[in-house]
């Protein structure tokens, strides 16, 4: 019996099949630690963090055991240390009102504490489209247009361990969005996550200004990326940098973390 149909749209079937690509490889893997790595794209300097979803563990957090915020890198590290954990790097995951929640669909530790924002026609980076949902499953990540998302809903909640939503999505199938202007003047900080043919994730951030188009080539042809998703801007930072713990407090957060070896 073949892995894929062709009947399923290509979203659904890329799920199904990693879904049994991911058991299969679960248990002969090597392990890996997450690779931190700068590069300088023109005048840009970037600073990634890549996972394997099979050996590693990527989490999301947003608020603390008193359903406040956690807000910034420091106190989801000082919450990680008091069960035992640490974290190897860490960026903010996707786009926030106010109130520091997420403005679309958000997902933790299997629970949907927000909804997925099917809205297309409002003003904002997130609503540029398509945006989409980043998933991570068990052993698996997978980056998602919301509208295929809402087509299989039933399906990706109950795949969704941990699930953000934000926009624009920055590459589809290796194609970098067409709404992007190759010479475009609006550069700002950004930081994504990406995937690339293997199912390894890349968190990615430009700490200085980057246009989008230039972002999605760097994902794209450097990095090795065939799918990513725009996460924020202005007020990006991901840990361990300099200036991660400057700068306001955002919502939720996407971390690899590790046990604690030591004090």
């Amino acid at each position: 019996m073949p892995l894929l149909s062709s009947c399923l749209p290509r979203p659904l079937a890329l799920l199904r099949a990693t879904l049994v690509l991911a058991t299969a490889l679960a248990g002969h893997l090597p392990g890996m630690a997450a690779e931190l790595k700068q590069y300088q794209y023109h005048q840009v300097f970037i600073s990634t963090c890549r996972a394997d979803p099979r050996t590693d563990t990527i989490r999301m957090y947003w608020k603390d055991a008193s359903g406040t915020p956690l807000g910034n890198f420091a106190r989801l590290d000082a919450q990680l240390r008091t069960q035992g954990q640490e974290m190897v790097c860490a960026t903010n995951a996707g786009i926030y009102d106010k109130q520091l929640q997420p403005l679309g669909l958000y997902v933790e530790n299997g629970t949907q504490l927000r909804r997925l924002n099917t809205r297309k026609n409002a003003y904002g980076n997130f609503y540029l489209q398509p945006n989409g949902v980043f998933v991570l499953g068990e052993r698996q990540a997978y980056i998602v247009e919301t509208t295929d998302y809402e087509a299989e809903i039933g399906l990706w909640n109950t795949v969704a361990r941990y699930a953000t939503q934000s926009g624009p999505l920055l590459i589809v199938d290796g194609r970098i969005n067409p709404r992007f202007d190759p010479d475009s003047a609006n550069t700002v900080v950004r930081n994504a996550a990406c995937l690339d043919a293997a199912g390894v994730v890349t968190l990615a951030i430009a700490r200085n200004p980057i246009s989008f188009y230039d972002f999605a080539m760097f994902l794209r042809d450097t990095l090795k990326c065939s799918d990513a998703l725009y996460l924020d801007g202005s007020i990006s930072r991901m840990y361990p940098t300099l200036e991660a713990n400057m700068g306001p407090a955002f919502g939720a957060m996407i971390a690899v973390v590790k046990a604690r070896t030591g004090k």
